[in-house]
């Protein structure tokens, strides 16, 4: 059995490609219902968000350091009360100004005030001693928030620095950022509002890292709506007519690869990389009728190009029949299992079979427009 991973799939095949699955193939475009991935740079998102939760930490230590401020004053209003009861034998409940001995500090003369309004020497002590054991325990729960917040602001300080490592092209690991930002806002209870929202072109966000109501929201525009019911995913036509499904998030992959891929559809997934689930929905088509060349090609292209593996010239891509793909127990959202794998394809991300306008997206996306920038890669 074989463990694929949402995160790092690792595919191993039953039979090795042909020396024939490696010569190039052209076909005429083909007509496609596809949809966007249309993805554009979180950098500014993210840096916006960390600068505001960072300003947001400084603040609540500010506040913080005034409260720990305030909890200094529990020592001395204590000693204040200690010296007022220690000395009720010569104060009457009239007393507002009394000289007493301090023999905490060699028995240096010390002046004790009360107020009328606030009750009689002895309320006004018992009330200090109150407000003395509120402040020493505040005392030790401010500690222990103000080195909360400085860790909080450690985590922001370190996705931060990698933002900026980060090159604002590349999606991927970009997305992997604000997904993990997400999940670390969640545990340090932060809010999480600029996270939240998929930028303005619609980056995949894990649905489980949002609040109901916002998921679908996250998801890529489609060029073309989807034909197949339940499905909200990227779909294609293959040269021979059969939807082919491309998941754009985990939870979509887990969608297809389960519950709509099913025999004798094809399932598959890009060899030794992060990648959409594919599937080629055979089921669709006349009973019986195994998938062209064309088709197969297709799909393989297609799980390629939506990979970390589509700067690449060429990438093993791994078919299986849907029965051989199961979710494990307790594995992470995307992530299945192959029983038994039925081969392999050579995919292509530059194939002509991958209609013209997604590749054109996804170049212009990444090296700029024609009129400026950097010039796109051949």
């Amino acid at each position: 059995m074989l463990l694929v991973r949402a995160a790092a799939p690792l595919l191993v095949w039953t039979r090795p490609p042909t020396t024939a699955a490696f010569a190039p193939r052209v076909f005429a475009p083909s007509l496609c219902a596809a949809a966007s991935t249309g993805v554009n740079s979180l950098a500014p998102q993210l840096s916006t968000w960390l600068d505001k939760a960072l300003a947001a930490e400084e603040r609540k230590r500010g506040a913080l350091a005034k409260e720990a401020d305030a909890a200094k004053n529990a020592e001395k209003l204590g000693h204040w009360a200690t010296l007022v009861v220690s000395n009720l034998y010569r104060i009457d409940s009239t007393t507002e100004r009394v000289t007493v001995e301090d023999w905490d500090n060699g028995g240096q003369p010390t002046e004790l005030v009360f107020n009328p309004a606030d009750g009689t020497p002895k309320e006004q002590a018992d009330k200090a001693f109150t407000k003395a054991r509120k402040l020493r325990r505040g005392s030790a729960v401010v500690g222990e928030l103000i080195e909360q917040s400085e860790g909080v602001s450690m985590r922001l300080s370190t996705w931060q620095k990698r933002l900026t490592a980060v090159a604002e092209s590349d999606d991927d690991a970009l997305r992997q950022l604000r997904d993990e930002m997400l999940r670390g806002a969640k545990k340090l209870k932060l809010k999480a509002a600029g996270l939240e929202a998929a930028d303005a072109a619609g980056v995949g966000v894990d649905p489980k890292l949002l609040p109901r109501g916002r998921r679908q929201d996250t998801q890529d525009k489609a060029l073309y709506g989807s034909r197949t019911p339940g499905w909200g995913g990227r779909e294609f036509l293959s040269p021979a007519g059969v939807p082919i499904l491309v998941g754009r998030n985990r939870a979509e992959n887990e969608q297809l690869s389960l519950k709509i891929c099913r025999d004798p559809d094809v399932w598959m997934h890009v060899r030794g990389a992060p990648g959409a689930h594919v599937c080629l929905q055979m089921s669709k088509v006349k009973k019986g009728v195994a998938p062209t060349d064309e088709c197969m090609q297709m799909a393989a292209d297609l799980a390629v190009f939506y990979s970390e593996q589509r700067d690449e010239a060429r990438a093993i891509v791994s078919y299986a029949a849907p029965r051989h793909v199961t979710k494990p127990k307790g594995a992470p959202l995307g992530a299945v299992k192959l029983r038994e794998e039925g081969g392999t394809v050579v995919g292509r991300p530059t194939s002509e079979l991958i209609p013209f306008e997604i590749r054109q997206m996804r170049d212009t996306e990444r090296f700029g427009s024609a009129g400026g920038g950097k010039a796109k890669r051949q």
